[in-house]
């Protein structure tokens, strides 16, 4: 019996092959009217994806654009803003210097009679007017480096 199982009889290689069919033409089978809709309607929805994909780029360029435009116009007034807010604190400032040097020390403005105009041609120091006992002193000094003076030569 083992040896049965392994023998080859030869029953299956004399069955029938399935006969071919030939046509002409040879080119592809008719694609149907539901194939054709289908790839039809696929190349439709690809089509109307990318033209929403290049709209929206379109925009948002577009509003990039806007974006760095506003922000421009944000960073001058800015600086605007900050300039003007300087000089109020700088006017507010002084006013309230002023209203306390004149309330609570008693102190006048400077009036234009009291400056006093140097001009410098051949020379680079402003010498400060001197009191009575500076020009004493200074009248000692002379006359000691003149005696000096004389008595080394």
């Amino acid at each position: 019996m083992a040896q049965q199982a392994y023998r080859y009889d030869g029953r299956r290689a004399r069955q029938e092959k399935p006969r071919l069919k030939v046509r002409q033409g040879g080119g592809r089978a008719p694609i149907s009217r539901l194939e054709t809709l289908k790839r039809v309607s696929l190349l439709a929805v690809m089509l109307a994806l990318v033209c929403s994909v290049l709209y929206s780029q379109a925009q948002l360029s577009e509003l990039t654009m806007d974006i760095q435009e506003y922000q421009s116009k944000l960073a001058t007034a800015q600086s605007d803003h900050n300039y003007l807010s300087g000089q109020l604190s700088s006017k507010t400032n002084m006013k309230n210097v002023e209203e306390t040097a004149t309330g609570q020390l008693g102190l006048v403005k400077l009036d234009p009679a009291q400056v006093t105009y140097f001009t410098l041609e051949n020379e680079s120091k402003v010498d400060k007017p001197e009191s009575g006992a500076q020009k004493i002193a200074g009248w000692l000094e002379a006359g000691l480096k003149s005696l000096t003076e004389n008595l080394v030569s």
